[in-house]
C-alpha cells in the first residue's frame, strides 16, 4: 500500500483522534502511551507546533506525529539543564501512533523524517522526545534516526521515560 506523508490539516483531526484513542486503549502496555485530547491536537496543527500524518491511498489516516514548540515550563531541555538560549531552540517530537492495521510499514520513521524536514534548522537545534524505557519499538525508531538517550526521568505526572536528544549541526 502507498502512503502520503504530509502536514496535517484540521480535517485530519478525526482520524488522528481515532488512532489516539486506539493507542490509548492498548491493554498490553497502557503506560507506554499517554493520549491527548482533541483540544491539544488542534492546538498542535499550527499554533503550538504542527502535526504530520501518513495518509493511505484510500484517504484513511494511518498514523500521526505531533511536534510541539514547548514553553519554558514544559520544555524537556530543563531535564538536561539547558540554559534559556538552548531552551528556545528545542522542538519536541511529542506524540506518535500508527493504526494497528498499518503497522510494519515504517510509518513512524517516515513521519519523523518529514517532521524534521519541516522544522527550521536555524531555529530548532535540539530535537527531543520521550519514550517509555521498555518500548523497544519506538526507542529503536528514534535511536536509528540519531536520537540518543540522555536521561531517564519521571515525566507526565510520574511516568518513567527515557529523554532522548538529537542535536542538529549548524
Amino acid at each position: 500500500m502507498e502512503f502520503q506523508i504530509r502536514k496535517a490539516e484540521p480535517a485530519d483531526v478525526r482520524g488522528i483522534m481515532r488512532i489516539m484513542e486506539q493507542a490509548g486503549k492498548c491493554h498490553i502496555h497502557p503506560e507506554w502511551f499517554v493520549a491527548d485530547d482533541e483540544a491539544y491536537v488542534r492546538a498542535h496543527l499550527e499554533q503550538k507546533g504542527f502535526s504530520v500524518v501518513a495518509e493511505a491511498s484510500d484517504g484513511e489516516i494511518a498514523g500521526f506525529f505531533i511536534i510541539k514548540y514547548p514553553d519554558k515550563d514544559d520544555n524537556l531541555g530543563t531535564y538536561l539543564g539547558f540554559d534559556d538560549r538552548q531552551l528556545s531552540q528545542v522542538a519536541v517530537m511529542d506524540s506518535a501512533a500508527v493504526d494497528t492495521a498499518f503497522r510494519g510499514n515504517g510509518l513512524q520513521g517516515r513521519m519523523l523524517e518529514a517532521a524534521e524536514n519541516l522544522l527550521d534548522p536555524d531555529r530548532f537545534v535540539y530535537l527531543m522526545c520521550t519514550v517509555h524505557p521498555e518500548n523497544r519499538f519506538s526507542r529503536y525508531n528514534m535511536e536509528s534516526h540519531g536520537y540518543q538517550v540522555k536521561k531517564i526521568a519521571r515525566c507526565y505526572g510520574g511516568l518513567e521515560r527515557c529523554i532522548l536528544l538529537k542535536e542538529r549541526r549548524r
